[in-house]
């Protein structure tokens, strides 16, 4: 018997396994694929300052594809650019990250069983469960959490093409091919880059797909690879419990803990994932935990994602020329987060943002 079972071995799994681990739990670690890592449902682009707090568990250096230090956001005629003097994200290697964090757990000898879905409360090997086993979470239904509310439908490919900046990820908000969500080019190589988009009304998937790589010149291009997942947009109202004998907290994706804005996830999975690890015995201070910690982020990305959507065509380049003209384009420049955007609301960051209207020599 095991002191934890985690389910799943993604950032979140890992990650849980690895903290119990450290603080002298016995551990099992199971994942539902044969190969951890595989398939790879996501885009690999992860904030430069997130990969930095992950790096005791996955040294991040060896998997960049990519590095990136600008971002063009795209409206409908419209585009702000956002250009940052140091790297703001790495495009990595997913399939290494989730293996290199496994491996990492077994070399400090936690115990990994590949090829092992959950399927009954049978199947589990201890009383305290960290179900981080994806969007669609056996152990979510097993013990009957609430929902996830919102989901966006998602497609990406890995296609031959030459991005016009390298070092430049676009980000399409227009809502006439991404609805509800938004579409992105994250360039890999001079001859490789990522292309995807996400709706949220049911059955809109193939049309904007069509109408985005037409947008691309590419809907004559097969890709060389691609997936389509489901993406969380919100947070489920309760991600913890206690059922009977076991104590059961939900962690990444499971969880709903995933950006709304962006649909990026790695981050706040590992870091809740670290959380529930150190905290799956007492299912109340986890949720009480991962909340205080990292829910008004999560809140503040749902609220930009909620306010985009409501924009009508037009709305959209008004917010773009508005940002520019109040010099918020600066701002974000000086003090921006992919992730943690409460950080951006602080005495600091609002002294920053009066200094952009000072005179420049």
């Amino acid at each position: 018997m095991f002191d934890l079972h985690v389910v799943g071995a993604g950032p979140a799994g890992s990650f849980a396994a690895i903290t119990a681990l450290r603080e002298g739990r016995k551990v099992l670690l199971s994942e539902e694929h044969k190969e951890v890592g595989v398939p790879a449902h996501c885009s690999g682009l992860v904030s430069a300052s997130g990969l930095e707090q992950m790096k005791d568990v996955v040294d991040y250096r060896r998997i960049i594809r990519n590095t990136i230090t600008r971002a063009n956001l795209h409206g409908h005629r419209e585009r702000m650019t956002l250009t940052f003097p140091y790297p703001k994200a790495h495009v990595i290697d997913r399939t290494r990250m989730d293996q290199l964090a496994a491996e990492k757990f077994i070399e400090e000898g936690g115990k990994i069983k590949k090829g092992s879905k959950i399927s009954s409360l049978a199947d589990l090997r201890a009383r305290s469960i960290v179900g981080a086993d994806g969007p669609i979470s056996t152990v979510a239904r097993l013990f009957n959490f609430p929902k996830i509310p919102a989901y966006a439908s998602s497609w990406q490919g890995d296609f031959t093409y030459s991005s016009p900046d390298l070092s430049a990820v676009e980000v399409f908000f227009d809502q006439s091919w991404a609805p509800g969500f938004i579409g992105w080019v994250i360039p890999i190589s001079d001859e490789e880059a990522k292309i995807g988009l996400g709706v949220t009304r049911k059955g809109d998937l193939p049309r904007a797909k069509k109408k985005f790589l037409e947008h691309l010149h590419l809907l004559k291009t097969k890709p060389n690879s691609e997936f389509s997942a489901l993406i969380p947009l919100s947070v489920r109202k309760k991600t913890s419990g206690v059922f009977g004998k076991f104590n059961v907290v939900l962690a990444g994706d499971a969880a709903g803990q995933v950006k709304a804005s962006s649909g990026g996830g790695i981050f706040f999975g590992a870091s809740c994932g670290r959380l529930a690890g150190r905290l799956a015995h007492d299912p109340a201070e986890y949720e009480q935990a991962w909340r205080h910690a990292y829910g008004a982020d999560l809140t503040m990305h749902r609220l930009l994602r909620s306010t985009l959507d409501v924009l009508p065509m037009w709305g959209l380049d008004s917010w773009l020329l508005a940002m520019r003209y109040s010099r918020l384009d600066r701002w974000l420049i000086s003090v921006g987060e992919m992730d943690q955007y409460s950080k951006m609301v602080t005495p600091h960051s609002l002294l920053a943002y009066a200094k952009t209207w000072l005179p420049v020599d």
